[in-house]
Order: structure tokens, then sequence, then C-alpha cells
């Protein structure tokens, strides 16, 4: 990603030595005392990966379901330590999973992940804490939550606010419970195991109504909402080039920061449009542009070709679409 950049600012450095590091914790637990599998999976697909239970007389605690992140951070500061780079760093980037996130993973069932939730909140905020402890704003938290869009995605409209603030509930928690100095930003998805996405949004709704439950909520608690990484487009499919998908972005306070994800290598020409049309409907320029998902899915010449696409991106200028009296969309 260093080299791919050419002088074009990072946010952060993402790094992870295993891209498939949640589905490795996965298949960890099968080891830990507390749980047993009840199914088998290869993690191919949505419908087969491993399922697990509290094994019997056995309670929840926050070590059973440790990601370990701490020490995956440990050795990934090491090797930055090691490059021969003249140029400040970027912040290193530690994904964190939203807790719903990964006690659903682990369990799949509403009724276990509610009544254990606590201890893998727990677990991530231990994480949380020994790492800020260790290098400071050298690492930058990044929430990852694609059960929330895929649950507002699912759910009926008429449940859709009470599901947003629920889940804007749980994303704000894991904020809140961490040091109050720790970074964070906010990664929304999805979905993109196989670069498949379980739900393809009609529009932006149901992101920017999440995105602006948790700043409602932040702000009340006098905290700054993160910058929030929205995705305009999925692992299967190029950003939509219709006005009224990005409508909703207008809805977003200004002090919001965006991280458009729209950067699909597969489909430049959509891509270019896309960015118009986010930022003309935020009515200023996107803080930052990145793909829909990670590059843990990507070859590294589809990394390659994605990086190349972004730079031009996030050097593009805003452009303001041209309206008259009473045009209320693009007029091109």
């Amino acid at each position: 990603m260093l080299d791919q950049s050419s002088g074009i600012p990072l946010r952060t450095l993402p790094c992870d030595r295993d891209p498939d590091w949640v589905t490795s914790w996965l298949y960890q637990l099968a080891e830990r005392n507390a749980l047993t599998p009840i199914r088998d999976g290869d993690s191919t697909s949505y419908d087969d990966y491993p399922h697990y239970r509290v094994a019997a007389g056995k309670c929840l605690a926050p070590e059973d379901v440790s990601l370990r992140r701490a020490s995956e951070a440990t050795a990934v500061m090491g090797a930055r330590r090691g490059l021969d780079n003249t140029d400040p760093l970027p912040p290193m980037q530690v994904s964190i999973p939203n807790p719903l996130d990964l006690a659903y993973i682990c369990f799949g069932a509403p009724l276990q992940l509610m009544s254990h939730l606590g201890a893998f909140r727990q677990a991530l905020v231990d994480d949380v804490e020994e790492i800020h402890q260790r290098f400071g704003d050298d690492a930058v938290f990044q929430i990852e939550t694609p059960t929330s869009l895929i649950a507002l995605g699912l759910a009926p409209r008429a449940l859709r606010p009470m599901t947003t603030a629920f889940l804007a509930g749980h994303i704000v928690r894991l904020i809140i419970d961490t040091p109050r100095e720790a970074r964070w930003i906010l990664h929304l998805c999805h979905g993109d195991l196989n670069h498949e996405p379980v739900v393809i949004p009609r529009d932006l709704g149901p992101a920017v109504g999440l995105v602006r439950a948790v700043h409602r909520r932040l702000t009340r608690l006098g905290e700054a909402l993160p910058p929030v990484h929205i995705p305009m487009c999925t692992g299967i499919t190029g950003p939509p080039t219709d006005p009224a998908f990005y409508r909703a972005l207008a809805q977003l306070p200004h002090d919001i920061e965006v991280i458009a994800g729209l950067a699909d290598e597969h489909h430049p020409a959509e891509s270019r449009r896309a960015l118009d049309l986010a930022e003309n409907a935020l009515g200023r320029r996107v803080t930052a542009v990145a793909a829909a998902c990670g590059h843990g899915r990507r070859s590294p010449a589809e990394t390659a070709d994605n990086a190349a696409l972004t730079r031009e991106l996030a050097t593009a200028p805003f452009r303001p679409f041209a309206t008259h009296r009473g045009s209320t969309g693009d007029p091109r």
C-alpha cells in the first residue's frame, strides 16, 4: 500500500498478516473449553461455517472468545518499525469487529447472542485498551460491522427505526467503553465473503439513518463521531449511477467525515460518476475514497488496480453540478 500510494496521503495503513483472521478465530474456538461445536463448515459461503454453543456447566468469559488482537498488533508494529521508510508512516489500522457481529458469527442464534454479548464486548475492550496503552496514536481502531447494514437491509420498513436505534446503541457502547483518547473509524459493510454481499442496497438511506443515529448518541455524550466508511457498491457490482441512490447523503450533518467506499477497479467509469454523485448529494468533498470493502479478497494485481483508481479519485476536484431554477436533480 505504501508503494501504491505515490505521495497521496493515506488515512491509515491497514495490515493484517492473515486476510482470513476472523475465520481463523472461528476455527480456533473449537479448542476453547467453554464452547462446544454444533455445526461444521468450510466457510466458503454464509450458510457454511461453524457454529458453537456454550458448553454445559460453563460460563463464558472474555478470554474464551478473545480475538487476541493485541498480539497481532504487536507483531505488525514490529514489522512496521523495520521498514526502510524515510517519511512518517500513517497510523496502524487495527480492525475491531462490532461485538454483535462477533457474537453472531460464533453462535448464529439471536438468543445465545444476546445472553453472552457482554463477554464478546469485554474481550474487544480489553484488546483495544492494551493496544492503545502500548501504541497510543500510532494505532487507529476500525469498528467493522457488516451485521448492521445486513439487518437494516432485511428488516421490514416499519421495524427499521427500532432496528437502527438498537444497532446504533451497540456501536456507541463499544466506543465509549474504551479509552476516550483512542481513535476510531466506523466501517459499514454489506458483507464480502468471497466478494458476495448478503444484501444489495437499493439506496444509501439505511446507512445514512444508522450514521445519524450514532452521531446523535455520541453528540449527547459529548463525543465526536469517528470518520465513517459508507459502502456505495458491493463486491459483485459497480457503484450505481442513479442520483437517487445517493440522495440520502444530503441528510448527513456537515461535521461527519465520509469515506466513500466506491472505488471498483472493474468499473472505473461508474466509480468516477459515483464520486460526483456522492459529493453533490453531500454538497462537499468526501474526506477520503476507498474500496467498498478491504483488499483481503483481492489478488495483488487487483489491489494495485484498485489503488491506482483510488489515487485518481482522491485527487479529482469537486465538480458541483450546474442546475437551473426548479431543478432537483443532476441535469446531465
